[in-house]
């Protein structure tokens, strides 16, 4: 049965997005070698070093290149999520609620008591 690399890796108890941030940050070789050696870990594995190599070469292609900066991708990933919202983008978000809270409030509202008058008139008297 095939294996995927995230089954692979959670078979070694490897997280793989970590693994993944950690071998895009190292030199496309060290990765590979890095991989493969985990590859030949694999219990059950029949593959001998010359398939792990080739199979790590393959996957190292794979991940996205090194970032020119020294953060880790996964403490990139990590400050999106945290990323704040200038004070301009605070203001108009709530300019856009509000303008949307008065849409709905002014469409609710009841007809207006002239309105009320008007048709109780034009209706003919059930009494």
């Amino acid at each position: 049965m095939p294996l995927s690399v995230l089954s692979a890796l959670a078979r070694l108890d490897i997280d793989p997005w970590e693994e993944a941030a950690e071998l895009s940050e190292l030199p496309r070789i060290t990765a590979a070698q890095r991989l493969a050696a985990l590859i030949l870990q694999l219990p059950g594995g029949r593959w001998t070093k010359a398939d792990s190599r080739a199979i790590s070469d393959r996957l190292i292609e794979l991940l996205p290149r090194r970032s020119g900066s020294k953060m880790p991708l996964a403490e990139k990933a990590h400050g999106l999520r945290e990323m704040k919202l200038s004070a301009t983008t605070k203001m108009l978000i709530c300019a856009a609620l509000a303008a949307t809270v008065l849409i709905v409030a002014a469409n609710r509202e009841p007809p207006s008591r002239a309105e009320n008058v008007d048709v109780s008139a034009s209706r003919p008297s059930s009494r």
